[in-house]
């Protein structure tokens, strides 16, 4: 929530909402702030009230389940909490830290530099202007002071180091077995009295859904791209106008590399160009000697023993001095001696190469039947709607003028489809109301997806009914069984363990030891290892069991324990950092709760419960 400067990318991309989808589809900014106008709030902290507009810039402007909502709202409450905190402190941050901490932000810099035109144009690409932003940013930065100044106060002793490392460290080697309910299902039986009364009892249970039968038609983009006839000028043309962004060229270059970093004196810089120099006469003189000459005397330890090859590259993946000389040779030139960062450089052009029109003619048509289909979709889109509404009473006049074909589906309810193209909520609000179930009439036109209408009608239906017993029964009988011998395995667990525990023989197929630690037990549940934990490591072996739901019992022989090994300089550094971390959130904790004394906060109906 609060990580603006140390989380720079994701911060940028929820204070712009940069991510325009869920909650704000279609409407932006303003189109939100007009929907949250009046007295409704989610949480009131003091006199500022949270709304939904406010919880959805939270979120980056996503859909989040509802069951999710209190969580954020919370949140919230404790920014607001401290934004009030802070104000009453009279914290505030400097214009030049403000503007550093802006101009750090790689989504506002081009080639590793703030960019004021790049940050003006973002800002306004998402209706935000600077002041807004700055604002935004220097909030977050004052609650950073805040929050660093309570959760960078935890530390932990010595003491506490040794015995946590104690505990994290300690091993105990474990063999368990598993007595599944399937051993026990031949003992498990079900009566037909037990199938009947069980039937009756749970009448809910069997309702089956209502449901329906469709028919129905799809106007697909991507199908017209399909008939869309696109010729051999078509495609060159476009090939010519996007050629330097479709038909990338890259260089293939060799080089010999002399060393002058930029901290070097400028007299034995220049005595290392001389060198440069030297060599370079000595190419021009015998241009077949490069490779030779580049193992012998570059010092690019990547490059040397290849003769210099640095294999083909594109413009953006050298320094600029070298791309630049690098794409104004010819095939085989020599270029003259090049400064850059790294020291002095030359370079022989070995080969060019680019994609062809016949490598990008596939993808070319693709996207020229892709653009025709998008114009033909919107005029026939219209056409659909139309139809589907005007001849409300078949699919077939839609079908016959835009020579689409009439599908079918097998059974789908409200809840389920076999077919995952028909779950559209859309869709099934519609199938299911009365206009379209009743009277039978066409669903209106409903986008599946960009580029994607169906429009469907009803042919069978059935309402919601129970299942007669006859056909569960079956059903019933399998779940009565399978909780039997759920049963039956954690009778005949416990009675093992008891007996084992006693110190008698038991007959079980136990697997092989591993070894457990109290933060690594895969598939043990947490009240299962703190037992095996729990028991007397001088204890050799002893024994634990538990049930586990719908899987029957498990027992677990405790054998060895294994001692921590000792704490190393570099783990106790990372446990100390991570305890003081924790201790630091239990401050932070601590300090909400007692503002939220000092400060009213008021929650909304639906979010009472969640935060109490």
């Amino acid at each position: 929530m609060f990580d603006f400067v140390h989380n720079n990318k994701t911060a940028v991309q929820v204070i712009l909402g940069m991510i325009s989808v869920g909650l704000v589809v279609g409407i932006g900014f303003s189109g939100y702030d007009a929907m949250s106008q009046g007295d409704n709030y989610l949480a009131k902290v003091g006199k500022t009230p949270i709304t939904e507009r406010e919880l959805a810039e939270a979120i980056g402007n996503q859909a989040i389940p509802n069951e999710m909502k209190p969580m954020v709202v919370e949140q919230l409450v404790r920014q607001h909490l401290l934004s009030e905190q802070a104000n009453k402190l009279r914290l505030t941050v400097p214009d030049a830290v403000l503007r550093n901490a802006i101009a750090a932000i790689p989504a506002f810099q081009v080639d590793g530099k703030f960019d004021a035109k790049r940050y003006q144009e973002l800002l306004a690409s998402q209706q935000m202007s600077p002041a807004q932003f700055e604002e935004k940013v220097k909030k977050d930065l004052v609650l950073r002071q805040l929050m660093d100044g309570l959760m960078q106060t935890g530390f932990a002793s010595n003491a506490q180091l040794q015995r946590l490392n104690q505990l994290m460290g300690e091993k105990r080697e474990v063999n368990q077995v598993v007595l599944a309910p399937a051993q026990y299902l031949a003992q498990a039986t079900a009566s037909d009295a037990e199938i009947k009364q069980y039937y009756d009892s749970n009448l809910a249970k069997f309702k089956a859904p209502e449901q329906v039968k469709l028919e129905y038609v799809i106007l697909s983009q991507s199908d017209l791209a399909a008939t869309q006839a696109v010729s051999e000028e078509e495609i060159q043309k476009y090939f010519e106008a996007h050629k330097s962004e479709l038909a990338k060229e890259e260089r293939k270059v060799s080089h010999i590399l002399l060393n002058a970093p930029k901290d070097m004196k400028a007299d034995e810089k220049a005595k290392v160009r001389q060198q440069a120099e030297q060599i370079l006469a000595e190419l021009k003189a015998n241009p077949t000697r490069f490779a030779e000459l580049a193992k012998a005397k570059s010092q690019d330890p990547g490059s040397a023993a290849n003769g210099g090859d640095l294999g083909f590259f594109a413009r953006g993946a050298m320094v600029k001095p070298f791309e630049e000389a690098a794409f104004k040779l010819q095939k085989g030139q020599l270029s003259g001696v090049v400064e850059t960062e790294f020291g002095f450089h030359i370079l022989k052009l070995d080969d060019i190469k680019g994609a062809t029109l016949a490598d990008l003619k596939p993808m070319i048509e693709n996207k020229l039947k892709m653009d025709k289909a998008q114009a033909a979709f919107q005029v026939q889109s219209e056409k659909f709607g139309e139809l589907v509404y005007q001849q409300a009473d078949s699919l077939k006049p839609v079908a016959d003028e835009l020579k689409l074909k009439i599908e079918k589906s097998d059974w789908l309810s409200r809840e389920a489809s076999k077919d995952e193209g028909l779950k559209n909520p859309k869709l099934l609000e519609a199938i299911f109301s009365d206009d379209v179930l009743k009277k039978k009439h066409n669903s209106e036109a409903i986008e599946l997806a960009n580029g994607k209408l169906i429009s469907a009608r009803v042919v069978e239906h059935k309402p919601a009914q129970t299942q007669p017993l006859a056909d569960v029964s079956a059903q019933i009988a399998a779940q009565l069984k399978n909780e039997k011998a759920l049963k039956l395995a954690a009778a005949d667990g416990q009675a093992k363990l008891k007996a084992l525990q006693a110190g008698q023989d038991v007959a079980l197929a136990w697997g092989e030891v591993q070894q457990f630690s109290r933060l690594a037990a895969p598939g043990v549940a947490e009240a299962d290892l703190k037992a095996i934990f729990k028991v007397d490591g001088n204890q050799k072996p002893a024994f634990v069991g538990a049930a586990v739901p719908g899987k029957g019992y498990v027992l677990y022989k405790v054998g060895k324990t294994i001692a921590a090994p000792e704490l190393s300089p570099q783990n106790k550094f990372q446990l100390d950092e991570n305890l003081a971390r924790m201790y630091g959130q239990v401050e932070m904790n601590a300090y909400l709760e007692a503002l939220k004394k000092e400060i009213s906060v008021k929650y909304s109906k639906q979010f009472s419960k969640a935060a109490e």
